[in-house]
């Protein structure tokens, strides 16, 4: 047809207005209310596959990530930190090396929390001694 043009996407105003139009009529408001039972079975049966979708895909990156693996590594990297700063003066107002020590410490416990956060059934953290 003749002078007819493509439309493109519908502005806020131009919405408001067909909605606005639709809805001041019976056979308007009818027509809306068909249109909705029409179209939200298939946007639901659409959200509820893409929900599952990205189910499957979490419960796969969570299987190939290993978080138990992960978490026994920083559990192991927490007690060779742990050793090494056994009967170290740890503090962080201190001179150079019980600064240093403090940090091991602070990162021992970031470790540690790190590796509850991601392990399922493992032991709460250790206390050390600037949290006693």
């Amino acid at each position: 047809m003749a002078g007819r043009r493509k439309l493109g996407p519908i502005s806020e105003p131009d919405y408001a207005d067909l909605l606005r139009a639709l809805s001041a009529t019976s056979k308007g408001r009818s027509f809306l209310d068909e249109y909705r039972r029409r179209a939200l079975p298939s946007e639901t049966t659409q959200l509820r596959a893409s929900l599952s979708q990205i189910e499957a895909t979490l419960g796969t990156v969570r299987d190939q990530l290993q978080p138990e693996r992960i978490a026994d590594e920083l559990r192991h990297i927490s007690m060779t930190l742990d050793i090494a700063i056994e009967g170290a003066t740890i503090d962080p107002e201190g001179d150079d090396t019980a600064r240093r020590f403090a940090l091991c410490d602070r990162a021992r416990h970031e470790l540690a929390a790190l590796a509850h956060s991601l392990g399922r059934e493992v032991a709460p953290v250790p206390k050390g001694p600037e949290q006693d």
